[in-house]
């Protein structure tokens, strides 16, 4: 059975942060709240959690899965070429409804930093990206309430923190390989102002990242 925490969506609590990041740790299964839909996460650094992540969502193996991250700081830790226009994108539109797809040294990842507190601060508290992908089994709707993503899939904690928005797009995403970028889906943001950003901004190589 699934274990549930209520969480405040703006100041979330540090004990209960504190509890999930443990139960990442241990290679559990959090379900986690997003400005968009409910999400299920875990730490993919830890052996064998991918493996229960991807067997609760019953999904196929090769099918990639996402990232959550709190910051820029944690995805251009990760990418091998991180640039101006990439920085440029980061400043404008993250927190949002924008997933980035890079190579880093794991092979291609997308990333997403979410509008919402609970989401952004589990990350910042594990100190890297999260793999988050919706709470729910493949196929099925999306979760916007705890209770209907404890319903959908299982996992070992629920962070509660309230409903999701009603009628939420999903983010745009995108695609950049050094100098260019390509449009997987378009969401949230119209993706003519994202290519037009990234391009302006050049892509000078930079790991340095000021937010």
């Amino acid at each position: 059975m699934n274990a549930l925490l209520t969480i405040d969506m703006h100041l979330p609590e540090p004990e209960a942060l504190e509890q999930a990041r443990q139960v990442l740790a241990q290679g559990g299964l959090v379900i986690v709240p997003t400005e968009t839909v409910y999400g299920i996460a875990c730490d993919p650094s830890v052996s064998g959690a991918m493996k229960k992540l991807v067997a609760a969502k019953g999904r196929e193996e090769e099918k990639p899965i996402a990232r959550l991250a709190a910051d820029a700081e944690q995805v251009a830790a990760v990418a091998k070429n991180w640039n101006d226009g990439l920085q440029a994108l980061a400043t404008e539109y993250w927190p949002g409804p924008l997933t980035i797809v890079l190579e880093t040294t794991e092979g291609w990842t997308g990333f997403r930093v979410p509008d919402h507190a609970v989401a952004l601060q589990l990350a910042e508290r594990c100190g890297h990206g999260l793999a988050l992908t919706s709470a729910n089994r493949s196929g099925e709707p999306d979760t916007q309430t705890a209770g209907d993503a404890m319903a959908a899939i299982k996992a070992d904690l629920v962070l509660d923190s309230g409903p999701s928005a009603a009628e939420a797009l999903p983010s745009t995403v995108v695609k950049i390989d050094e100098t260019s970028i390509e449009c997987l889906r378009e969401g949230g943001l119209p993706f003519s102002k994202i290519e037009q950003m990234f391009k302006h901004k050049g892509t000078k190589d930079s790991k340095e990242v000021s937010l």
